[in-house]
């Protein structure tokens, strides 16, 4: 038998593993996907956050090409990788999600109560205390420009 031909129990055991690994790329990706409804991200943090994730799966597709199936390319191995992240975000990255939607709310709501309870008060008191200053010091160098008044009859400090 040619080096190249795999036997069908080698074959199994690959598209098997090649569905594992599906599943722990999809567990990566439901990280990445947790993060970001629970805070919101810009668009080029996602690009890069999503071109990273894709070099990790490409790294490890290579490694596992090259350990397992003598660096060949089988269109088994991406089928069962694609197969393994789909069932993962199916069933469990859809439980995962609607777990992270709850705790985004609950992040909202202690967020807007740190807002208004904590953040806006310091904030305002804070802001109050400058303008307070900033009058005062306007006051004091406006009543310095003031002086004394002169007279031409008027002497000071003079004794009679």
């Amino acid at each position: 038998m040619p080096d190249y031909i795999f036997g069908l129990q080698y074959e199994t055991k690959l598209f098997l593993l090649s569905f594992l690994i599906g599943i722990v790329f999809g567990a990566v990706y439901d990280v990445l996907r947790i993060i970001r409804i629970i805070k919101k991200h810009h668009k080029t943090v996602i690009f890069i956050e999503d071109f990273s994730f894709i070099l990790f799966c490409a790294f490890w597709y290579f490694v596992f090409s090259t350990e397992m199936a003598r660096g060949q390319i089988r269109l088994f191995i991406l089928i069962g990788i694609f197969i393994g992240f789909t069932v993962y975000l199916l069933t469990v990255g859809s439980f995962t999600r609607r777990i992270a939607v709850a705790i985004r709310s609950v992040y909202e709501k202690i967020e807007t109560w740190l807002k208004r309870k904590i953040f806006t008060p310091i904030y305002t008191n804070i802001k109050n205390k400058i303008v307070q200053s900033y009058i005062s010091f306007k006051k004091r160098i406006k009543s310095r420009k003031k002086g004394l008044k002169v007279e031409k009859n008027v002497v000071y400090n003079e004794d009679k």
